[in-house]
C-alpha cells in the first residue's frame, strides 16, 4: 500500500514539472489584459475626442443661433417702427430656412459666425442649416399689467405682426469612434435661441416718429427769443426717427438748449436716425450731452394707451360763473364759462371769453371745431373736483384738433399761482397733483396766460402713480385719434403771455386698418403697424415776442415744428415709464 502511494506522488511531481517547464507560456494572460486595457484606453481617448468636438460644435451652433435670432428680431423691430418696410429679406410670420434663403440678413449673420454659409443637410456629410419659426407665445414673458408695470412684458396681441422668432441650428459634425457605435460617420448637434419684440418700460424723450420725411423736426424763427430749452428727463431729450438726411431743418437762427437736460440736469442728447450729421442750429448740450447720429428709432411709447370710451352724456356749458369763484380769475369782466367733462359733438370754441374746465375726459367729436382757443380767449382749470382725476384730457375723435391762436391767453384777467395754495379741488396744491409732488424749479411762480393740466390718476395719469420718485405728475392732456388723417388741419399751440401745459401731448396718425382684411374689427392703435401713408400728424408750437410757453410733459408726434419767435421751456420726467418696443434675446 505504501509503495502505491509513493508511486502516485512521483507521477504527480513529474506531470507538474512537464507542464511548468513549457517554453514561452509564462505571462500570456498578462498580455491579453494589457491588450484589452490598451484598446479600452484608445476607445476612451477617441470617444473623448468625439465628445470634445461635439461640445465645441454645440457651442458654435448656439452662438450661430443667438446671432441669427437677434438679427431677425432687430429686422422685425425695424419693420414695426418703420411703416411698410420688410427688412432682412424675410417676412415675419412665414417660416424659412437659410438653405432656401441664404441672402436673408439672419442667414448672413449665421454664416459670419460659423465661417461658411449654411446649406441643405446631406446624410453622412458635414454641414449645417438654420431654420426660423415664429411662435405665438414664449414661456415666462408676462402680460403688461400691474402698477407699476413690469419692466419687460409681452407685445403679443398689441401688434398684427409676429413678435417672436426662434432660430434652430442643425450642425452635422463628423465622428470617429462614436460612429462605430451608431453606424454613422456624422451626428447632429443642435443650437436654439428664441428672440422677440417685447415692451420694455423706460422714460422717453420728445419723440418725432415719421420714419422717412425731411424736416420732421423743423425749428423756425430768429432773434434772441427763438429758443427751446429742455430741463431734466432721460439722457436723450429728443429723438427724431426719420431716416432722411435732412430730418432736422431750421429757418433763421434758433437755439436748442439741452445744457440742463438729463437726469442730473447736466446735459442731454439729441438722437437722429437720419441726418444731418451735425446740428443745424445753435446747440447747447455738451458736455456731457451730444448729437447722436445715427441713432436707432424708438417705437410709439403710447401704443398701448387705450382709446377712451365715448361718454354716455354730453358735457355741460354753464355761462356767467362769477369772477373769483370755481377758478374763474378775479376781475374777469362778465365772469367765465364753465365746461364739464363729457361728450362734445360740436367741439369747443372759446372766443372773447374765459373758460374754466372741470377735471375729466372731454370727448370731442366736432365737425367745425376741436378745441379752438380764438382771439381774446383765456382758459384755466376750475377748482371743482370733477371726476377726481386731477386734470383734463381732451380726446379728438375727428380731424378737428386743438388750435390756439396768437392772441389767446394774453387777455387773462389775473395770473394763477403755481405754488401750493389754499384752493380746493385740483388746485388745492397749485399745479401739483398731491402735496408731495414736485414742481419744476424753472416753472414760474405765476402763469399769466392759458393753463391746462392733464390727469394725475387713471389710465391717462402718471403711469407710476404713487411710486413716482418725484411724486405724481400730470399725464396726458391732448390725445388725437390714431385712425384719423388730419389732412390740412394740424394741431397748433400759440398764444401770448406766459402759458403752460402740464402734461403730455400725443398726435400720431396710424392708418393700420388699411393693412387688414375687410370685415375685421378695427385696430384701436395698440402698437399696430402703420402703412407708409401714415405718420402725418404735425404739431406746431408757436410764440409771440415776449411770450413764454412751458410744457411739463412729453410730446409724441409724427412731426414737430417750432415757429414764430418761440420761447419754449420743456420739463421732462426722468422717471415716468412708458412702454417702447425692443428686440431682445429671450431664451
Amino acid at each position: 500500500m505504501g509503495e502505491t502511494w509513493e508511486f502516485e506522488r512521483l507521477q504527480m511531481i513529474n506531470r507538474w514539472r512537464k507542464q511548468s517547464c513549457k517554453a514561452g507560456e509564462s505571462g500570456q494572460a498578462m498580455l491579453f489584459v494589457l491588450l484589452a486595457l490598451g484598446l479600452a484606453l484608445m476607445g476612451a481617448a477617441a470617444f473623448s475626442v468625439d465628445l470634445g468636438n461635439m461640445w465645441m460644435q454645440r457651442q458654435t451652433a448656439q452662438n450661430v443661433a443667438d446671432a441669427a435670432c437677434t438679427a431677425a428680431a432687430m429686422d422685425m423691430l425695424t419693420d414695426a417702427t418703420s411703416a411698410g418696410t420688410t427688412q432682412g429679406g424675410f417676412t415675419a410670420g412665414t417660416d424659412f430656412s437659410c438653405s432656401g434663403n441664404a441672402t436673408a440678413a439672419p442667414c448672413v449673420y449665421a454664416a459670419n459666425n460659423m465661417g461658411y454659409a449654411p446649406a441643405a443637410l446631406v446624410a453622412g456629410q458635414p454641414g449645417y442649416d438654420v431654420s426660423f419659426t415664429f411662435p405665438t407665445t414664449v414661456p415666462g414673458v408676462v402680460d403688461c399689467t400691474g402698477t407699476p408695470p413690469p419692466p419687460v412684458c409681452t407685445a403679443a396681441g398689441f401688434t398684427p405682426f409676429s413678435t417672436y422668432v426662434r432660430a434652430t441650428v442643425a450642425n452635422r459634425v463628423p465622428v470617429s469612434f462614436a460612429g462605430l457605435l451608431s453606424g454613422s460617420t456624422t451626428t447632429d448637434v443642435m443650437g436654439q435661441a428664441t428672440c422677440g419684440l417685447v415692451f420694455s418700460s423706460a422714460p422717453i424723450p420728445i419723440l418725432i416718429m415719421n420714419p422717412s420725411l425731411s424736416g420732421t423736426l423743423d425749428v423756425r424763427g430768429s432773434g434772441s427769443q427763438n429758443k427751446i430749452t429742455i430741463y431734466g428727463g432721460p439722457q436723450r431729450s429728443i429723438q427724431v426717427n426719420s431716416t432722411s438726411a435732412t430730418a432736422v431743418t431750421v429757418n433763421g437762427g434758433p437755439t436748442v438748449d439741452l445744457s440742463k437736460g438729463g437726469p442730473n440736469l447736466s446735459g442731454s442728447d439729441i438722437g437722429i436716425t437720419g441726418g444731418p450729421g451735425t446740428p443745424p442750429f445753435t446747440y447747447l448740450g455738451s458736455p456731457p450731452g451730444k448729437w447722436v447720429d445715427p441713432a436707432p428709432a424708438i417705437s410709439d411709447p403710447f401704443a398701448s394707451l387705450p382709446v377712451p370710451a365715448k361718454p354716455a352724456t354730453n358735457g355741460t356749458i354753464t355761462p356767467n360763473v362769477p369772477a373769483g369763484t370755481k377758478g374763474c380769475p378775479a376781475g374777469t369782466s362778465g365772469g367765465c364759462t364753465e365746461y364739464s367733462a363729457g361728450y362734445y359733438p360740436s367741439g369747443i370754441k372759446v372766443k372773447n371769453d374765459t373758460a374754466i374746465f372741470d377735471p375729466g375726459l372731454y370727448y370731442i367729436d366736432g365737425t367745425t371745431n376741436g378745441l379752438t382757443l380764438d382771439a381774446n380767449s383765456c382758459v384755466r382749470p376750475s377748482t371743482l373736483a370733477g371726476d377726481g382725476s386731477g386734470g383734463t384730457v381732451f380726446y379728438f375723435n375727428t380731424a378737428k384738433t386743438v388750435t390756439v391762436v396768437a392772441d389767446s391767453g394774453s387777455k387773462c384777467a389775473a395770473s394763477i399761482t403755481t405754488t401750493a395754495s389754499s384752493g380746493t379741488g385740483q388746485l388745492q396744491y397749485g399745479v401739483k397733483c398731491t402735496s408731495g409732488s414736485d414742481v419744476p424749479a424753472n416753472l414760474p411762480t405765476t402763469i399769466t396766460g392759458n393753463l391746462l393740466m392733464g390727469a394725475c390718476t387713471g389710465p391717462y395719469g402718471d403711469p407710476l402713480g404713487t411710486d413716482d420718485p418725484i411724486g405724481e405728475q400730470h399725464g396726458i392732456v391732448f390725445f388725437q385719434n390714431r385712425a384719423v388723417n388730419l389732412g390740412g388741419t394740424q394741431p397748433s399751440w400759440g398764444g401770448g403771455g406766459t402759458a403752460a401745459i402740464l402734461g403730455s401731448m400725443y398726435f400720431h396718425y396710424c392708418n393700420s386698418d388699411d393693412d387688414k382684411p375687410s370685415g375685421t374689427p378695427p385696430i384701436t392703435g395698440l402698437g399696430s403697424k402703420c402703412n407708409p401713408s401714415a405718420f402725418t400728424d404735425q404739431i406746431s408750437l408757436q410764440g409771440n415776442p415776449g411770450s413764454e410757453s412751458y410744457v411739463v410733459g412729453n410730446i409724441v408726434a409724427d412731426e414737430l415744428t417750432f415757429g414764430g419767435t418761440p420761447q419754449v421751456y420743456m420739463d421732462l420726467n426722468p422717471n415716468a415709464l412708458y412702454y417702447v418696443l425692443k428686440a431682445t434675446l429671450l431664451q
